[in-house]
């Protein structure tokens, strides 16, 4: 049966997106032949959609194929190997470019272009400039592709050898002309094909790791994670790999960016009521288990149709998030409702322990201070307008924000949305993200002492 190539895409998505067998994916589409089903999967994880999406437009120019023959009769390479690097639908392209050259002789092999229409007199014309006006559109997208992926090398004294520019090259290949690249690069082709030859014939022992990064920094901690995090992932994970490695892959790979932070406080403290605490914690934050000391705040994200506000209760030890209300405002009830949070879900571990807050007015409200004393918790207070006395809860805010808000404010359209947003934040803070310290998540951690 004879698939059109949205036909393919489509049966490659109820694999791979769906979870359906390949055989089953297969005989949905008239028992398509399974080793060939199992390689065009394997082009679509490579380079997604966009493989099987406007082929017509596809050029194969003639040192790209020249390269592709060459490792395949002198490197050995097989056939599929080599046209899945080049994103080729089929691999029999490959073949019959092999065979023409075999047959034919290296001038045989040349440019391959799209079939053109034919176009009137005027149509030619604007169709020359608009080409003009994309090649000169694409140099300038390759020129701003290969400064980011050299703006790491350019630091070194020595500035970026030729074999660190064919990396580039080669790793830019499959979006801009290689003629472009050699001319950005200021490198020959007689330099760049013996690099690349040479690149081809080691074997990348941290291809299995890249994907594992590649995973937990975009699938399972969404962006939200450094070099760090993603060592001591790995490192569980009983992978062998230092950890200026991972972040000399991380950086390649672009998964290093950080947002400019936009700091935008919210403040609750609206005078002495007569309530105030001593400063009992004197920022002494040292724990021996959970439960010792927390502390607590109230922070503020502001979107397009009105601000929200966060209270957590923050462990200081396991840095676990104990207790949280969130809302469009930072009222009373709000803090009291997150006591009764705590209480429902720690209460026999409450007594003595140790909690530090502002000078706001929630906090020097009598509700509040009754409350923690039935509790059994010790009130402690920061002196007025010094955030380093529980800077520890300022700490959760301050990564809380640059992991899910700072970048993506524009994401979160309605208080509704980043309330949401804040939950799945939260879940994921205590289940899912490791503390560096503990080299485990927080509740992990705390189940593991208690």
């Amino acid at each position: 049966m004879r698939l059109t190539l949205e036909e393919k895409m489509k049966m490659c998505e109820e694999h791979i997106l769906k979870g359906k067998s390949i055989s089953h994916a297969s005989e949905m589409y008239g028992g398509y032949n399974i080793g060939n089903l199992k390689y065009l999967i394997n082009v679509y994880k490579r380079f997604g959609r966009k493989a099987f999406l406007n082929r017509k437009n596809g050029v194969y120019k003639r040192d790209t194929k020249l390269l592709a023959i060459s490792r395949v009769i002198k490197n050995n390479e097989s056939i599929r190997s080599v046209a899945l690097d080049l994103g080729l639908i089929e691999p029999t392209i490959l073949g019959d470019w092999i065979k023409r050259y075999k047959t034919k002789g290296e001038e045989a092999i040349k440019d391959t272009y799209p079939r053109k229409g034919y176009l009137t007199k005027d149509k030619r014309a604007k169709h020359i400039v608009d080409q003009a006006l994309v090649e000169e559109n694409e140099r300038l997208k390759a020129e701003i592709e290969y400064l980011k992926k050299s703006q790491s090398l350019t630091k070194k004294l020595k500035g970026v050898t030729s074999k660190e520019k064919a990396y580039i090259v080669t790793s830019l290949r499959t979006k801009f002309p290689l003629q472009v690249l050699l001319e950005i690069s200021n490198m020959s082709s007689s330099v760049y094909y013996y690099h690349a030859n040479e690149y081809h014939k080691k074997v990348n022992k941290y291809e299995e790791i890249e994907h594992q990064i590649d995973y937990l920094y975009l699938m399972k901690h969404k962006k939200r994670i450094g070099y760090n995090r993603v060592y001591l992932e790995l490192k569980k994970k009983d992978y062998t790999i230092g950890k200026n490695k991972v972040l000399e892959i991380m950086r390649y790979k672009g998964y290093t960016k950080k947002y400019k932070k936009k700091w935008k406080n919210y403040n609750s403290y609206e005078g002495d009521t007569g309530n105030t605490r001593p400063n009992l914690m004197d920022r002494d934050f040292t724990t021996s288990m959970p439960y010792e000391k927390a502390g607590t705040d109230i922070t503020m994200f502001p979107t397009e149709k009105g601000p929200v506000y966060l209270s957590p209760i923050i462990d200081f030890h396991s840095r676990e998030v104990l207790s949280y209300t969130a809302g469009t405002n930072a009222k009373m009830d709000k803090i009291t409702t997150m006591l009764a949070l705590l209480e429902k879900h720690h209460s026999s571990h409450l007594e003595g322990m140790m909690i530090q807050s502002d000078q706001g007015i929630q906090y020097q409200n009598s509700r509040y201070q009754t409350r923690l004393e039935e509790l059994g918790i010790i009130q402690s207070m920061s002196r007025k307008g010094n955030c380093l006395d529980n800077s520890p809860t300022e700490n959760f805010f301050g990564r809380m924000k640059v992991e899910m808000w700072y970048g993506n404010e524009k994401e979160y359209k309605s208080p509704k949305a980043l309330l949401k947003a804040i939950d799945e934040y939260i879940d994921y803070y205590n289940n899912t993200r490791l503390v560096t310290r503990l080299k485990m998540s927080p509740i992990e951690y705390r189940t593991h002492m208690i």
